[in-house]
């Protein structure tokens, strides 16, 4: 029955790619490892509408002291002739293991861009460490700790550039239920360094569901809040989201 709903769902919903926030483990699976998330949808007649997103997670753990993973992900809506989405995100991040077990190191880059926020371009980079509290019962809790560089191109006329260092903190968990349904969670802090008034705060939960073997369905939730964005764009942003997601 739970099956037949789900299907149902995809059926009915509007489906956006994501990256998957669930929190990546060395020793989780050895090599390569993908997880693909992709939609279509079009209306036409009383809604003129065109939906394309597709989104992609690739790894390679080699199941003892590191992990390399990747998020790719592009968005792409119109709705009567005019575009009302329009991004892609890119981030790379490479985790390695430390003498005290439970703490890893992390280095990161991150490229985006979202022609409705008036992001042209984005890049970051940066380093931390993670600290990793496992229960079997309870689930995985993490805690990083670290900082980052960020270069903003606006597509505005006036302060179109921006350089900051900001500070990232992170707490993210994940609990895995049963062998077909897990839940994620992951909130981001990251103030600048020289003004704490000028803050990004980024909040995300996922519930993952397995239709059938490979495939699963993915529900998610967003808030983001950027203390001072852009000329012209709100502070917050929620967004809902529905996925099929393939993993091999």
């Amino acid at each position: 029955m739970l099956k037949k709903l789900l299907f149902v769902a995809c059926a009915t919903l509007p489906l956006y790619a994501i990256v998957t926030i669930t929190p990546v483990n060395i020793e989780d699976y050895k090599g390569w490892n993908a997880t693909i998330k992709g939609s279509f949808e079009t209306k036409r007649g009383n809604s003129d509408v065109d939906n394309y997103s597709a989104g992609l997670r690739a790894s390679y753990d080699n199941n003892t002291s590191y992990i390399l993973w990747g998020d790719f992900s592009f968005s792409y809506a119109k709705a009567s002739g005019e575009t009302n989405t329009n991004k892609t995100y890119t981030h790379i991040r490479y985790i390695h293991t430390t003498p005290i077990q439970t703490i890893n190191y992390e280095l990161f880059v991150q490229l985006q861009t979202d022609t409705f926020t008036k992001i042209k371009k984005r890049f970051l980079s940066g380093a931390g460490l993670r600290y990793h509290l496992n229960h079997h019962t309870y689930g995985n809790l993490y805690f990083g700790l670290g900082a980052f560089y960020e270069n903003i191109d606006y597509t505005t006329q006036i302060d179109p550039r921006e350089q900051n260092i900001r500070l990232n903190s992170y707490v993210a968990y994940t609990k895995q239920f049963d062998k077909k349904s897990t839940f994620s969670y992951i909130g981001y802090y990251q103030p600048k360094i020289d003004n704490y008034h000028d803050y990004i705060v980024l909040n995300s939960a996922e519930l993952e569901v397995v239709v059938y073997k490979k495939l699963a369905l993915s529900f998610v939730i967003s808030y983001n809040f950027d203390a001072k964005p852009a000329i012209g764009i709100k502070k917050a942003d929620i967004t809902q989201k529905t996925s099929l997601i393939y993993k091999f």
